[in-house]
């Protein structure tokens, strides 16, 4: 996938547990890395491929990234760069398959990381202090939250440069440093991470118009702004 994923599964001391999970993950890196020019979503891309031949992984991936469009009034597209590139969806969603591939095992307390976003499980009282990173000293945590059962999805170009376009203007978002979106399904809150730095600052009323989902935006002057329920999940 490009990016380095950690996996924390408590309670767990066998590393073959770890397996399937990474096996899993290596399989949809393969069918949709848009850096390897023979992949399935590479290939589509190109046209080279027809919609009506392809997986149904990827025909119901590019289903959710046309609703995921419609959802969000064109602030997350699938294809805002020109040609189709569901990186920002599928993120989050080869997140949740990993979660899926370790509960399958038979465990309920696990945290996931990649690329900025993060998902938590918890089958008990326990719970994960999440860290959100400060865009301008990555060394710096700004806020930590505390997640049993959820999500954080992070979005920024301080990782990658400027590649997150806003859809309506066809140029680069720059309008804040990162965007930060806590909620209970990682799928959900990679989209409007995404959306909302597309957005700007308009990135805030995005959030608070979606139930269960608060936002935090790092302002270009180091200003935090917070969505309404944000400052209750703050550890």
């Amino acid at each position: 996938m490009g990016m380095p994923i950690t996996i924390d599964i408590r309670d767990c001391n066998d590393e073959s547990a770890f397996k399937p999970t990474f096996d899993r993950l290596r399989q949809i890196d393969e069918n949709f890395s848009t850096h390897k020019k023979d992949s399935e979503v590479s290939r589509f891309a190109a046209g080279q491929i027809a919609e009506s031949t392809l997986s149904s992984e990827l025909k119901e991936v590019i289903k959710a990234c046309r609703e995921a469009e419609v959802k969000t009034g064109g602030y997350f597209s699938a294809w805002a760069g020109g040609k189709f590139n569901p990186s920002g969806y599928v993120k989050g969603w080869a997140i949740a398959q990993a979660g899926q591939a370790i509960e399958k095992q038979g465990f309920k307390t696990y945290c996931i990381g990649a690329g900025g976003d993060i998902l938590a499980r918890s089958d008990s009282d326990f719970e994960w202090k999440i860290g959100i990173q400060d865009p301008s000293d990555r060394s710096n945590i700004l806020n930590a939250l505390s997640i049993s059962n959820g999500a954080v999805a992070t979005s920024g170009n301080y990782e990658r440069g400027e590649h997150i376009i806003n859809p309506k203007t066809g140029k680069p978002a720059n309008e804040i440093l990162s965007f930060s979106v806590t909620g209970p399904d990682i799928i959900k809150a990679d989209i409007l991470a995404t959306a909302g730095f597309a957005a700007g600052k308009k990135s805030l009323e995005l959030v608070e118009a979606v139930s269960d989902y608060e936002a935090l935006a790092v302002y270009k002057d180091g200003s935090l702004v917070m969505s309404s329920g944000m400052s209750k999940l703050v550890a």
